[in-house]
């Protein structure tokens, strides 16, 4: 499983996950495990951005992502953890 820290943006809604470990993504093969997840997404190439419910995930190759629409840190790690679980395959 992926470590992480949650650090907050300037906006209340968003954070940003930020591996503490060296992690490398396969974003096509992330974007597709995340539409098989339910998740609505769309591969920009540099990025994949995914949304669900009320909230969406930016994920970048390195693993770094940003979460908004969550209503603060502990919600930011749920989400992060979930995110992780499901992209664990396509972790490089």
């Amino acid at each position: 499983m992926v470590k992480f820290k949650v650090v907050r943006l300037c906006k209340e809604d968003a954070m940003t996950i930020v591996p503490t470990n060296m992690a490398r993504y396969d974003l096509e093969k992330a974007a597709g495990l995340l539409r098989e997840a339910g998740y609505e997404v769309d591969d920009k190439g540099v990025m994949v951005t995914a949304a669900s419910e009320r909230r969406e995930i930016t994920l970048y190759p390195s693993g770094r992502m940003v979460v908004a629409g969550i209503d603060g840190k502990e919600e930011a790690g749920q989400v992060a953890e979930a995110t992780y679980s499901v992209l664990e395959p396509a972790r490089e």
